[in-house]
């Protein structure tokens, strides 16, 4: 039963479709279902309010249009999109219900699963597939099939104030897979206290590409993030270009990358940006030296794996 402070006007239905005007009433704290291949479940779904999985939405645009602060998107199926989530909704959570793969038919005529947030057919140039700007977004058990030349998710902060201000600081990425592009995560302007863990970083090979990449400290250097556990970097040009400060990386794999840096967190964009992080009980590949792990100022590195150096390691890169 729902509390009084959680009544909610929604709306009203005839055969799954809303009967005010045509229109989608906006809800808060609510659940919306978005599967661009209803029409394919079997048994068969109908597009309508997106109140339920048996009458989705056909867009993740609609639902991020149609919620609120606090709501949870949930998604199906192969989403070919780029969307921006609004500056004035905040704690939004958008999770996959599906697997991680990619989303293959064996022929058109079968619903492909997966939860997958992909390119449209013809994708905007440097364009993210998520852009967000309202603080504490989460997102959960998704694959990102990641653009050419932009990022997966992109995390934006600018330095206006009251209703023109963006900030999507406080999000959380968990139990995601980024593949095959430039950038898997990026920070536009600083965003901070963001936390990734338990999520894949493979193939972004892009010149200039990275798992994790900061590309404007505009506002701030980013503060206080927390990347790990249970990361996989793997095969990318590089792995993490970001500084930050006050941050820790913890219990993650880096594997093999294609440039000559796999973890930078002092000079990116600009150099000696980052201080005060912790970066322990990874498994670091390659030569454990400042060419690719540049050490940076007031930073720890003690406790990671390196079998090129020999074992765990107790001192800086150098």
């Amino acid at each position: 039963m729902r509390t009084v402070a959680r009544l909610r006007q929604e709306p009203l239905t005839a055969f799954g479709l809303p009967v005010l005007g045509g229109a989608i009433v906006p809800t808060t704290g609510q659940h919306w279902w978005v599967d661009p291949n209803a029409a394919l479940h079997t048994p068969k779904y109908s597009f309508g309010h997106g109140r339920s999985q048996d009458y989705p939405l056909s867009t993740l645009a609609a639902a991020l249009s149609a919620s609120q602060t606090g709501d949870v998107i949930l998604i199906h199926g192969n989403i070919r999109e780029e969307v921006t989530q609004s500056n004035l909704k905040f704690d939004q959570k958008i999770v996959g219900v599906g697997g991680q793969h990619h989303p293959d038919q064996p022929t058109s005529s079968y619903h492909p699963g997966a939860s997958a947030i992909r390119p449209p057919s013809s994708p905007t140039a440097t364009t993210a597939l998520v852009t967000v700007r309202g603080r504490g977004t989460e997102f959960h058990n998704i694959m990102f099939d990641c653009p050419v030349d932009d990022a997966a998710i992109d995390l934006v902060r600018n330095a206006l104030s009251d209703e023109s201000e963006y900030d999507s600081s406080h999000a959380i990425i968990e139990n995601c897979r980024f593949t095959d592009g430039l950038i898997g995560i990026k920070n536009d302007g600083g965003a901070s206290f963001v936390r990734v863990g338990n999520s894949r970083f493979q193939r972004l090979t892009e010149s200039g590409g990275a798992g994790i990449k900061c590309t404007s400290t505009g506002v701030a250097v980013p503060l206080n993030w927390v990347i790990g556990p249970f990361n996989h970097f793997h095969n990318n040009a590089s792995h993490i270009l970001s500084s930050m400060s006050y941050s820790t990386i913890h219990d993650n794999i880096f594997g093999r990358f294609t440039a000559t840096l796999s973890i930078d967190i002092d000079d990116q964009p600009s150099p000696n940006q980052g201080e005060y992080n912790v970066i322990t009980r990874n498994h670091l590949s390659g030569t454990y030296g400042a060419t690719a792990y540049p050490p940076g100022s007031n930073n720890e590195w003690g406790g990671n794996f390196n079998s090129l150096s020999g074992g765990v390691t107790a001192a800086d890169p150098v």
